[in-house]
């Protein structure tokens, strides 16, 4: 039970520079899910962690969660302790607890973009990933008034898994993702300040 009232107490950590990664752990009382609300901005992580009972985390369809977004469907039980999903578009997320047979046990995100709006358009005027799509030999450009000493990119799969991570010190950088599968996945900077995330194709 201590394992327990700890965990829950946790609503959120600081993750590197300024992005977030908001706990919830997952039990059969009071709560499947707590807190069932998570408010995130675009670039957050959500980190469901177990601690009783046998879980799956994910959407029961589709329309469950904004245009755009990666779909996610999860175990969480004593051999699967944990599950991260990074969150990369605004709106609206509804999961539940087993998405096949849903019963009453549901969880939300609700994602907005960083407050400090005039920062993250800065960034997404100035960053960017090419080619992409890609055969995961990709360059990332940045100008040199937004790297700072907290200046990390990230690469996500659709799993929300991290599958690359560096700092980042120049103005371009060439990120090696050719041994990577083919698919959709999702790259993150931030620099202690703004976070900026977008969707590449590696084919």
């Amino acid at each position: 039970m201590k394992i327990f009232f700890v965990l829950a107490s946790i609503l959120l950590i600081a993750f590197s520079a300024n992005a977030i990664v908001h706990i919830v752990t997952c039990q059969n009382t009071p709560s499947h899910f707590l807190p069932d609300t998570v408010h995130a901005v675009v670039g957050d992580t959500i980190h469901w962690t177990w601690v009783a009972g046998v879980h799956v985390v994910g959407p029961v369809n589709a329309s469950n969660i904004p245009v755009g977004a990666a779909t996610f469907n999860s175990p969480i039980d004593a051999g699967n302790l944990s599950f991260e999903y990074v969150v990369t578009v605004t709106g609206s997320y509804h999961y539940v607890c087993h998405p096949s047979t849903p019963h009453a046990e549901d969880g939300y995100i609700e994602v907005t973009i960083p407050s400090n709006m005039q920062q993250y358009n800065a960034l997404n005027d100035l960053s960017f990933v090419f080619p992409n799509p890609s055969n995961g030999k990709i360059q990332f450009a940045i100008e040199a008034s937004q790297i700072t000493k907290n200046s990390i990119v990230e690469i996500y799969n659709l799993q929300g898994q991290i599958i690359y991570e560096s700092k980042i010190t120049n103005t371009e950088s060439t990120i090696d993702l050719i041994n990577r599968a083919n698919g959709i996945y999702f790259v993150k900077y931030y620099n202690g300040e703004a976070v900026l995330t977008k969707k590449i194709v590696i084919q």
